[in-house]
């Protein structure tokens, strides 16, 4: 028995490392050259005292790391560095490229632990030169150690703090935070609130970095909309209004953070079901509380099944590989079992709360007619809203209207405002307008790559 892992985050390892304890042989596909995923990339090459800048989560993240690539010294675990999958089929086949050469290989069972994507907050000038997003910038940071200067960063959620924090550490403050986030969004959000643990530790870390960032003297404008950004060689203008009021403010970079989606690109391939996430404003796959999907033996952990953050994550990873044992007659200890099933619960109340908090704006969900939505293809929201006048019915019919989807990414960044924006001309809620019809290849692979195939048995 072998089992296939998707993805180096802390799911992934924590999934991988699970079933080699119990001797079980485990393949683990990775983008990166090494393990760590997003939130831990490239901690296995930072030294302790560059580490510390990117906090706390990032350094314990170090332990796991080495805990991986101690168990893939043996020959229970191969990790596959580096490697773009670009299939994943029902029977549970894998196809990867690495350096001009791609494989196959089939499994017992396929974990995905593919994590989560930035939401693409379309507005005008997101296109221009030196504007990006909060993550892509974090991961200058991480492996190359530039940091973005006079940076002005616009959006909501955890990571735009996260990300402002680290850049203090790294000695180039922001300018200015513009967050989208506003009272009324406070107020629901507090009613999500459950007292417990993991709700105090969350919010103590955010009252943490927002104490840090004041003490630096980083400008925060709340309850931010309707933002432009205009460019011209290395400065930015941006303009936004608040409370009616118009504002700018001149920047070096601009970072942009709409929040996090899951990475359904596998899921939606496969065919599994999924379900419309009404406070998170995207899709998600069905799973039961083990990561167990619509198909058998087809597995789901992490924030691929729904966004709980890297410490829900682990524990994730630790039940899709216990419901692996199980489905496979391997023994689990049910006390174990159910421990690590109460602690994954936990993370669902500080969801709810910074879901609601931080959800997506209609003015960036529903941008203006001539906003570019579809980068790979240079699709403009105008030309959606034409295409549903003229009679398109929802993502799949747009392709031929206006191929949009059909780039490089595949509609992971223009997916759910394409959905957003024929909901809205149709007036149908979301759920109904569906999503991408996705097929493989899942990331662009050359002739030569297929050519050059090799089958593993």
């Amino acid at each position: 028995m072998r089992v296939g892992v998707i993805g180096g985050g802390p799911a992934g390892m924590m999934a991988a490392l699970t079933l080699v304890e119990k001797n079980i042989e485990v393949t683990l596909f990775d983008e990166q050259p090494s393990a760590g995923g997003q939130i831990y990339r490239h901690i296995a090459n930072t030294n302790p005292e560059e580490a510390r800048r990117f906090g706390d989560d990032y350094v314990a993240g170090g332990d796991l790391v080495k805990r991986f690539q101690s168990a893939s010294l043996t020959d229970k675990l191969t990790h596959i560095s580096t490697a773009t999958v670009w299939s994943v089929s029902e029977d549970r086949e894998v196809a990867w490229s690495i350096n001009g050469q791609s494989f196959s290989q089939g499994f017992s069972a396929i974990i995905l632990a593919t994590g989560a994507l930035e939401r693409a907050m379309p507005v005008p000038g997101w296109t221009n030169p030196g504007v990006m997003t909060a993550g892509a910038a974090q991961i200058l940071m991480k492996t190359a150690g530039f940091v973005p200067k006079n940076a002005v960063l616009i959006g909501s959620g955890p990571l735009l703090y996260l990300v402002a924090t680290q850049m203090l550490e790294m000695g180039n403050s922001p300018v200015a935070l513009l967050e989208t986030q506003n009272f009324q969004d406070y107020f629901r959000a507090m009613t999500k609130l459950r007292p417990g643990p993991v709700v105090f530790s969350y919010l103590l870390k955010g009252a943490r970095m927002l104490r840090q960032l004041s003490r630096a003297g980083v400008k925060r404008y709340k309850g931010v909309y309707d933002v432009s950004i205009s460019s011209d060689k290395n400065t930015h203008i941006i303009r936004f209004d608040i409370n009616g009021s118009p504002y700018q403010i001149e920047a070096g970079s601009v970072l942009l953070h709409a929040g996090v989606q899951p990475n359904i690109q596998f899921s939606q391939s496969l065919g599994l079901a999924h379900q419309w996430n009404k406070i998170n404003q995207c899709w998600e796959p069905e799973t039961d509380a083990m990561g167990r999907t619509s198909r058998e033996h087809i597995y789901i952990a992490g924030d691929g099944a729904g966004v709980l953050g890297a410490d829900a994550a682990k524990l994730s990873g630790e039940l899709a590989a216990m419901a692996v044992l199980h489905d496979h007659g391997f023994h689990v200890d049910a006390a174990t079992e159910a421990a690590t099933l109460a602690n994954h619960r936990r993370y669902r109340s500080i969801r709810s709360f910074l879901d609601t908090l931080y959800a997506p704006k209609h003015w960036h969900n529903l941008p203006d007619d001539d906003t570019i939505i579809c980068r790979c293809e240079e699709v403009t929201a105008g030309k959606v809203r034409d295409a549903v006048h003229l009679g398109c019915l929802g993502p799949n019919q747009l392709k031929a209207f206006s191929r949009c989807g059909m780039g490089n990414c595949q509609g992971r960044y223009c997916g759910l405002t394409v959905v957003n924006l024929i909901a809205d001309t149709r007036n149908l809620p979301p759920e109904e307008v569906g999503y991408y019809r996705i097929r493989s290849p899942i990331k662009p692979v050359t002739l030569e790559e297929i050519a050059n195939h090799d089958i593993i048995d």
